[in-house]
């Protein structure tokens, strides 16, 4: 009879299967291990307790409170004492201390004394009536449960406080997180401290728990507690650690010396003390702060602290959708206290009250962004500045709003254009300046916090209007405050000016057109950031374009149609009637001044009432005689009419001078064009004078004293309302240094309150000398009195203060030697000057004046060049005689813009001619040499002499012509530039510490080299964020940047310029220098120099990404192996099958 075996058939068939699974399991699955060795620090290996001289922890009860039974010696590991939370309030946890989660007793401190409160609605005891026993951390210390509130000894409480626990952590925990701590632990049905032990160190960044005895101090254990290395940083940046702190009871953060048995004094109640470490990262301290005080709890030392955030900011896109960017903010030293930062875009609401609750404080200033900044402390209450500090606030990110981007392609946004309107405490508005705006990046400083308003100061952008007609076209007189002359126009009855008649003309189809005497005015970059007009017409920057005395004409125009406006400056770039030379007087004439620009020849004005200037000429003679006491002896002269009425016989420059008072008292000035940041030379003659009228010459002589008068040179802006010599006496008592800068707050009379202004000063004194006497006559003699002054000189340069743009140039009376007359007679001035060219020569000298122009270098390069001694040379007599270098000064050079608009940088050197002889040439020749006035990386294309191409020239110098001048120019063109690489690295697996090796091909043998980085350009690394440049790049030379990676290294690699990424094992990318409307442009091409693509600046930037690939527990190369695996197994399987059949048949 034939047995059934199919039972174990079916057991085989299973077998065999389950095998064939195991063996499948085993040659597929990866279990990915994450290794931590290395990460944990030895120190929390160590074991927790202090060694005694028995070798074992001295604990009550001889057990570590928090570890039950367990032996104190017991290595911490993350854990704690249980039981000693935080106690630092009235109530203390008593059953399980800080894990006091299920209604344990507390003990309090009430008007009974210390005591033990028991919620009895969710007590775990099975017996009310029998005592509740109250666990201290493992330690069965039982108390008495009498009533609800019972009084209990000092000595029971003593024995819940005897330890202190100190927890180090690496980061700082706030209140919610130490809340989060505390639930958990309760959820997962764990003491805080087994919570802590399992998952402290990973989740919470816990370094360490020691526990001390409260009769030692935590110095008692430093020996055991050794500082985290920089593997521990908790941000993964491998800073190094500085120093541990705990908080105060404001917060603030205070150094812990665990050397020092004093560092960390505690009350009796205090079971539990949070440590923290702190970083160097110049966030919060350093290594060389000072030592807390710790004797005066209330100085605690706080170490300011950076915090950053991003705060969201709404706008609409054109179609009306609501769109989002983030905003990074970054507040700099704030309070120690500071924990965290909010900082809250104002919506239009919020805009709007704002604006209605301080309209008057923003006048004609447009809000363009608004945000609530606040810090607040780890419990979520605000924090404020100490008195006198000042924090600095950073908000990038600011060009990704539409609005704020058209701005900046408008070149309407630089930190002179922007303020800060912040409401302070008390609902006042106070105007913060703006420090920097770059690139959507806008830093100021504040004392206090939230809100703030960035405005613009030139007004509200004007939105597309549609208008109809344009009424009136008309310029304003800016020049004052911007330099500029403004487009006004009238469009529908509505006036606007600047840039937003600009915009709103070119938004609705007209076109603005400026012109400077006919010749039509383009937009230019005249110095770093400064144009030579608005981009849409509003305005034409009359300074920069060298327009005094020019006339201009705006126009607009649209359908053939055209309405224009014509305004002259009516400033002077330099003093004019230098020497009182111009309007010709009489003799001693009182002439009319300049006002209202009806006498431009005088050029000068006075603040006298009848506007006059007394001008003396020397040539008129009067009809009286004098005796003079000169060459030791007494003569008699007859007199000029100058003689006779100031006792002066000659002037400076020329034959006429002025008396700085008239008819009354009175001061001279004129107004001058500059430009910031210039240097204008100036000078002076000053002279007291020694007669008080015409008349008797004994009574009418001066003997004594002198004359004294200041030259003030001060912005426009500040002086513009000075109309009497009061005023300007106010003004001089402001100024303390009297030969020198001197900054005076405007008042709101003179200058905008508050505002600083720059004032010049020189003071000048000249004295006389009396030479009165007896003069001998036949019949014995008689006295005689005579007197002489003579002229002063004072000179010196003055730098044109930032954002001043009209200058005005003094002289005021401040006392004279003719007493009874007040300031209205004496101080005789000539041979003024105020001028970026030096002062021309005096009478009977000669001057010459050698320029050389620099075009197409900076301002630094060109002083390499004029160190060059000798690189231009002159000599006097004959062109083949010795010649004398050129000795430039390097500290005196003057920015410059030619007719052609091209801008140079310049540098005069000046020589007299003693004595220049009528009727006789004096001729100097002048030579340069090409190869020292070459520039590295620069092309010397041509020089100039004059206006002639060459580089030898002359000059003469004769009495009708004594006053000379040759001018040097040399054009230079780039031949070499510098380009920064710099490599990024991106991607959850890119590796930002790693070593990426490149080289730079194409270069070889041309002079470039490799700055920032100890390679060479055949071999050099760089890391994430690193960079390096490479020092004159030639024009127009292909070359490579390569980066060499393995194919199987996992990155992709993308280059500046290039937007398909690359995994060869060497990635190449070419790049080569051009020459594009006079500027440097980086263009990325092929290796043969074509297909140029334009980059933005002259950097390169290599990025390589790797992204993260999830593991799936499968390695893929297996494959095979799995399957041929199957197939024997499923054979075996097979083979067994019929040999058991063949058995059973």
């Amino acid at each position: 009879m034939r047995k059934n075996h199919h039972g174990k058939k079916d057991r085989l068939v299973k077998r065999v299967f389950a095998l064939c699974l195991a063996l499948a399991v085993i040659c597929t699955c990866l279990v990915p291990v994450f290794a931590t060795e290395g990460l944990i620090d030895p120190q929390v290996n160590q074991e927790a307790s202090r060694p005694v001289d028995d070798g074992v922890a001295s604990y009550p009860d001889d057990e570590f409170a928090g570890f039950g039974e367990e032996e104190a010696t017991r290595p911490v590991d993350g854990g704690e004492a249980a039981g000693f939370g935080e106690d630092e309030v009235a109530t203390r946890p008593v059953e399980g201390g800080e894990d006091n989660l299920d209604g344990g007793p507390n003990v309090k401190e009430t008007e009974w004394g210390t005591v033990i409160e028991y919620d009895t609605s969710t007590s775990t005891s099975t017996d009310t009536s029998s005592s509740t026993e109250t666990q201290w951390s493992g330690e069965d210390d039982v108390v008495e449960k009498p009533d609800d509130k019972v009084v209990v000894s000092g000595d029971e409480i003593k024995k819940l406080q005897d330890m202190v626990v100190y927890r180090f952590w690496l980061r700082e925990l706030n209140t919610l997180d130490l809340q989060d701590i505390t639930a958990q632990a309760q959820i997962n049905n764990m003491t805080e401290s087994e919570y802590l032990a399992r998952n402290g160190e990973v989740l919470w960044n816990l370094y360490f728990i020691q526990a001390v005895p409260r009769a030692e101090t935590i110095a008692d254990y430093s020996s055991y507690i050794e500082n985290p290395s920089s593997n521990r940083d908790p941000k993964g940046e491998l800073r190094l650690f500085d120093y541990w702190y705990t908080l105060d009871e404001f917060g603030n953060r205070v150094r812990l010396n665990l050397t020092d048995p004093t560092s960390n004094i505690l009350d009796d109640k205090t079971t539990t003390v949070n440590v923290y470490a702190a970083w160097k990262d110049g966030t919060v301290g350093s290594d060389e702060e000072e030592d807390v005080d710790h004797e005066d709890l209330v100085d605690k030392n706080p170490v300011p602290v950076d915090l950053e955030t991003k705060a969201s900011a709404s706008y609409e896109d054109e179609d009306g959708n609501t769109k989002s960017v983030n905003l990074p903010v970054e507040v700099k030293n704030l309070p120690s206290a500071a924990h965290s930062l909010s900082v809250i875009h104002m919506g239009d609401d919020d805009m709007e009250s704002f604006y209605k609750s301080h309209e008057d404080d923003f006048g004609s200033m447009a809000p363009i962004l608004g945000l609530k900044i606040s810090p607040k402390n780890a419990k979520g209450e605000k924090v404020q500045l100490a008195e006198g500090e000042k924090a600095t606030v950073t908000v990038s990110g600011l060009d990704k709003l539409p609005e704020i981007a058209a701005m900046e392609e408008e070149g309407a946004l630089t930190a002179d254009a922007l303020k800060v309107l912040h409401q302070t405490a008390d609902g006042s508005v106070e105007t913060l300046d703006v420090l920097t705006y770059t690139n959507g990046t806008l830093t100021f400083e504040t004392s206090s916090f939230s809100p703030f308003v960035v405005v613009r100061t030139d007004g509200y952008d004007v939105e597309t209007l549609d208008i109809n007609s344009i009424t009136n076209v008309s310029i304003k007189d800016d020049i004052a405050n911007s330099g500029h002359y403004v487009l006004e126009i009238t469009a529908d009855g509505k006036d606007y000016e600047g840039e937003k008649a600009g915009k709103l003309l070119k938004d609705n189809g007209f076109t603005v057109t400026w012109k400077k005497d006919g010749t039509v005015v383009d937009r230019s970059e005249k110095t770093n950031g400064v144009y030579s007009r608005e981009e849409n017409g509003g305005w034409v920057d009359v300074v920069y374009t060298d327009g005094a005395n020019k006339t201009y004409t705006v126009t607009v125009t649209k359908d053939n149609k055209s309405l224009n406006a014509i305004s002259t400056v009516n400033y002077n770039d330099e003093l004019q009637n230098y020497s009182f030379e111009d309007v010709k007087s009489t003799g001693t004439s009182a002439l009319s001044d300049n006002s209202n620009n009806n006498n431009p020849l005088m050029a000068w004005k006075t603040t006298a009432d009848d506007h006059k200037i007394e001008v003396g000429n020397t040539t008129y003679q009067s009809n009286k005689k004098e005796y003079q006491y000169e060459d030791n002896r007494w003569t008699q002269k007859p007199l000029t009419q100058t003689e006779y009425s100031y006792g002066c016989s000659s002037a400076v420059s020329g034959k006429q001078f002025a008396e700085l008072n008239a008819n009354g008292v009175g001061a001279l000035y004129q107004d001058v064009l500059t430009m910031p940041g210039q240097d204008m030379n100036w000078q002076f003659y000053h002279k007291a004078r020694t007669r008080i009228s015409s008349g008797n010459q004994d009574s009418n002589v001066i003997t004594t004293g002198s004359d004294k008068m200041a030259m003030v040179i001060a912005p426009v802006e500040l002086v513009k309302n000075v109309t009497t010599h009061e005023q300007l006496q106010t003004l001089l008592n402001k100024c303390i240094v009297k030969n020198g800068s001197n900054t005076v707050l405007g008042d709101g009379t003179m200058g905008e309150k508050g505002k600083s202004y720059t004032v010049y000063v020189c003071e000048s004194t000249s004295n006389i000398q009396d030479k009165s006497g007896n003069r001998p006559t036949w019949y014995g003699g008689s006295y005689v009195k005579y007197s002489t002054s003579s002229w002063r000189k004072n000179e010196g340069t003055y730098t044109v203060p930032k954002g001043q743009y009209l200058t005005r140039f003094f002289f005021a009376a401040i006392d004279t030697a003719s007493s009874g007359f007040g300031h209205s007679v004496g101080n005789l001035l000539d041979d003024v000057w105020f001028s970026q060219n030096v002062a021309p020569p005096t009478s009977g000298t000669g001057r010459v004046t050698v320029t050389k122009k620099f075009y197409g270098l900076t301002e630094d390069e060109a002083k390499t060049v004029v160190k060059n001694t000798g690189f231009i040379s002159y000599g006097q007599g004959t062109a083949g005689k010795a010649l004398t270098a050129v000795n430039f000064s390097s500290d005196n050079f003057v920015r410059g813009t030619d007719d052609n608009g091209a801008s140079y940088i310049s540098v005069s050197y000046v020589f007299d001619v003693s004595d220049v002889a009528p009727n006789r040439n004096y001729t100097y020749y002048f030579v340069e040499e090409d190869s020292k006035a070459q520039v590295n990386g620069y092309h010397l294309k041509q020089t100039f002499v004059d206006d002639e191409i060459g580089t030898s020239g002359s000059v003469t110098v004769n009495k009708e012509n004594s006053n000379r001048s040759i001018t040097f120019s040399n054009f230079y063109e780039k031949t070499t530039a510098d380009v920064t690489i710099s490599k990024i690295v991106t991607g959850l697996m890119g590796d930002t510490h790693k070593d990426f090796a490149f080289r730079i091909t194409g270069l070889e043998g041309k002079g470039v080299t490799l700055e920032n980085n100890n390679g060479d350009l055949s071999n050099f690394t760089l890391t994430h964020n690193g960079s390096v440049t490479l020092k004159n790049v030639p024009m127009g030379t292909v070359f490579a940047v390569v980066e060499t990676l393995g194919v199987d290294s996992g990155y992709e690699t993308k280059a500046t310029g290039y937007d398909t990424a690359v995994t060869d094992a060497d990635r190449t990318f070419y790049y080569k220098l051009v020459l594009k409307d006079g500027q440097q442009v980086l263009m990325a091409c092929d290796a043969n120099g074509n297909n140029e693509k334009e980059q933005n600046e002259l950097a390169i930037t290599v990025t390589n990404h790797c992204t993260l690939f999830p593991d799936t527990g499968v390695l893929l190369d297996t494959l095979p192996y799995i399957v041929i695996l199957a197939v024997v197994a499923g054979g075996v399987a097979l083979l067994m099958l019929r040999k058991r059949r063949k058995e059973d048949d």
